[in-house]
């Protein structure tokens, strides 16, 4: 095989990200040159969907000779979601977990592929499969269905066939599990601690019941030390292989997760780890925020791995782009309009004590900030309960807030009923111990979980609790029809505390 084949077939395996919400003419030269097999968008690409469908009209109209490129985005809902505007809301995966309802699922996907369709999308990486089994999981938390195996495996099953019917690539993601660890592989290279037993009896569960059918999967930057202790699961060939492959009978499309992320770019390096990666099995490589280090990558692959494992991702690669599903009208009629709200009204889950509390007497206490939440986008604005209940009265204070202010609070709103939004409790002492103040002053507050259900460890004391799985508009309007809407609390908590409830 020539350089200049193998260059070509490079190139065809990667899939990159840019800056910016439209294409100028240098850049859309050096994508018309580049041959990458396709494209990520992020929310820095997004604005409206009528923008958001000319940068992928641009996109394409590059490849005018071949296939269309692949065009990609994160869309899971709740944090993780890339486009916002003109498209339907939605809660995170694990307020889907939490309805249990796999009919839902379905409807999601199918609702889901239908905005990224007029978006000119053709692929979602999506669902999580990972399972919700560390609570200090920073990576993964609320995009995780749940922690049964089971009950992952059939909801993101449901919801992946959502997404195929309405043509949309789904895939399935992080292979082998992210799920059991702690650490964040946008930060570092975690380890998975778990014997292969084990794995093979839980974390693995939904991606084996998923790959044989899917047309892509995502594998992770993490180590599976019982089946490979020297290699990032991506990098591993015993793990690409010899399980995606040879015992799960996955055909489809293996990408990768961004090699720009920590847990690869600064152990083995993005150009080097994409080679290794292709090497190891992957088909796709994701450099996610630079199309310069994008060619890189794909020259180091070029240079360094198998010709004939090249040809293979490249082929593979290709065919995904031939069946890719043309964008729909952006006037198109929604199939699901409104299935958001109903799945976030669904998800509310009522841990113990009473949902329902009078408006007019209550006042909103919400711990709010910024933190680094792994693939999330940082919020520019932090969403309010009172844009569905205005007749609420709100206090705003830090995620960790200092003891002074926690007393002038407790003043401010004596006499009235708090409801007490906890966010990343887990992390911050202070926002406990103010928590613990507030339930010694008003023993009857409602104490709500809007970000990790694990949270509700920290007020085990709480009369009153609930969780929603997110705390975007759309989750907290669901919250609102619960606590001062009179609609029931439906949700079953998908994860397990550690006091049992």
């Amino acid at each position: 095989m020539s350089e200049t084949a193998a260059q070509a077939r490079a190139r065809s395996s990667v899939v990159t990200g840019f800056e910016g919400t439209h294409l100028d003419a240098e850049l859309a030269a050096t994508f018309a040159r580049s041959g990458f097999g396709g494209f990520i968008l992020f929310a820095r690409n997004a604005g409206t969907l009528a923008g958001v469908r000319a940068l992928t009209d641009a996109l394409r109209a590059c490849y005018a000779h071949g296939p269309p490129p692949v065009v990609a985005v994160d869309q899971e809902g709740g944090r993780v979601a890339r486009l916002r505007e003109d498209v339907e809301s939605m809660p995170s995966m694990m307020a889907l977990g939490a309805t249990g309802d796999a009919s839902l699922a379905w409807r999601a996907g199918r609702q889901v592929a239908f905005d990224l369709r007029r978006a000119g999308c053709t692929l979602n990486f999506a669902p999580v499969l990972d399972l919700a089994v560390d609570p200090d999981n920073a990576a993964i938390g609320t995009r995780s269905l749940g922690c049964d195996p089971g009950n992952v495996a059939r909801l993101g099953a449901a919801y992946a066939a959502g997404l195929e019917s309405g043509g949309i690539v789904a895939t399935p993601k992080h292979f082998p599990g992210h799920g059991s660890t702690s650490g964040d592989s946008h930060v570092e290279l975690p380890a998975v601690n778990l014997s292969e037993s084990l794995w093979r009896d839980r974390d693995l569960v939904p991606f084996a019941a998923l790959a044989p059918g899917a047309r892509a999967m995502m594998s992770a930057h993490v180590v599976l030390g019982s089946l490979d202790a020297a290699n990032a699961a991506t990098l591993s060939r015993r793990l690409l292989v010899g399980e995606l492959r040879d015992e799960l009978h996955f055909g489809g499309v293996c990408f990768t997760d961004c090699m720009q992320m920590h847990a690869i770019a600064r152990t083995v390096g993005t150009p080097a780890g994409a080679a290794a990666a292709v090497a190891a099995g992957a088909d796709g490589v994701l450099v996610s925020h630079s199309p310069e280090l994008a060619q890189a990558a794909a020259a180091r692959i070029a240079r360094d791995a198998p010709p004939q494992r090249l040809a293979e991702a490249a082929a593979r690669m290709r065919a995904l782009r031939e069946t890719s599903s043309a964008p729909l009208p952006l006037d198109a009629p929604p199939p699901e309009a409104g299935i958001g709200l109903e799945i976030a009204r669904r998800a509310v889950t009522l841990l113990r004590g009473r949902a329902s509390a009078d408006a007019a007497s209550c006042t909103v206490v919400s711990f709010e900030g910024s933190t680094d939440d792994g693939a999330a986008d940082p919020a520019e604005t932090i969403a309010s309960l009172r844009e569905a209940e205005p007749a609420l009265a709100e206090e705003r204070l830090p995620l960790d807030p200092a003891g002074d202010r926690v007393a002038a609070l407790l003043e401010r709103i004596a006499g009235r009923h708090p409801v007490v939004l906890m966010r990343h409790a887990r992390r911050f002492a202070s926002q406990r111990l103010a928590i613990r103040a507030i339930l010694e002053r008003f023993p009857d507050a409602t104490i709500v979980a809007v970000r990790s259900p694990f949270d509700l460890e920290c007020a085990s004391g709480a009369r009153h609790a609930l969780a929603t799985y997110g705390d975007e508009s759309v989750s907290l309007h669901g919250l609102a029809r619960v606590v001062f809407g009179g609609e029931p609390a439906r949700g079953a908590l998908p994860v397990e505390l550690a006091n049992g409830r």
